[in-house]
């Protein structure tokens, strides 16, 4: 059981604790199709079982070994074209966090937490619209922590990379905690602050790697657009993506 969170101003102070459910997305926009919910309400579960990421990929928790959990915001400022403010805003409290722990792990763009060449955590966010602005905005995340085996090896874990299992409550609120730092920011328009991070923190950023848009290439990161596009130089000129057009190739 998890309990309302003691050191955030926002996030946490309603949780709604589901032992099993299929996605804690699903059930928080059901939440709001119910009535009005207070910003930062929680949706937490243990045992999550069609939890999905980016690209409709499937996620893998064991029960009780991880962290799956939506948040609900009301980002009612910001207009549908900066939605990705949203993005940086949840990578960066997570990776601040994730830092503190041990050096080293990086935003794979849009929105994965990568330690090395594995992924540690995934971020699905559901926006809906009021006008040209934001009304809700729920914020899925699965963060890999005490599980040691995955199906995919590009999978790890919290207690893999550390060495030590961790407790989920104390992951949970520190989490919650410095996403909630990174949202005051944005609050705040501290956007060129934000888009200054992300980058700074961004795997493959102004590095030679190689990618693939239906054909293998060898490029790096120069930027990432407001929309959300990232800008990919190549060997005949710099070229934008869009979500699910390109792959990083590790």
């Amino acid at each position: 059981m998890y309990k309302i969170l003691a050191k955030t101003l926002i996030l946490g102070k309603k949780v709604v604790f589901l032992p099993s459910c299929h996605s804690t997305n699903i059930e928080a926009v059901e939440l709001t199709k119910s009535g009005p919910l207070f910003e930062g309400t929680l949706i937490i579960t243990d045992n999550q079982t069609r939890g999905h990421g980016q690209r409709g990929n499937m996620w893998e928790s064991e029960p009780g070994e991880n962290l799956t959990f939506s948040l609900i915001l009301k980002p009612d400022f910001l207009q549908a074209g900066h939605q990705f403010e949203l993005t940086m805003v949840v990578s960066l409290g997570i990776i601040d966090y994730l830092n503190n722990l041990k050096a080293g792990f990086l935003v794979k763009w849009p929105n994965d937490i990568y330690f090395r060449d594995q992924k540690v955590c995934g971020i699905l966010i559901q926006n809906s619209l009021k006008g040209t602005f934001i009304e809700n905005s729920i914020i899925g995340v699965g963060l890999n922590v005490n599980q040691t085996r995955f199906i995919f090896p590009t999978a790890t874990s919290l207690k893999t990379i550390l060495g030590k299992r961790q407790e989920l409550s104390i992951v949970l609120e520190e989490v919650c905690n410095a996403i909630e730092k990174r949202y005051l920011q944005l609050k705040s328009g501290e956007t060129i602050l934000l888009k200054r991070d992300y980058l700074t923190h961004l795997l493959g950023f102004r590095e030679d790697r190689l990618y693939d848009d239906g054909e293998v290439f060898s490029g790096r990161i120069v930027d990432v657009q407001d929309n959300g596009q990232v800008e990919i130089e190549r060997a005949n000129g710099s070229q934008m993506y869009d979500f699910k057009e390109v792959k990083f190739i590790f």
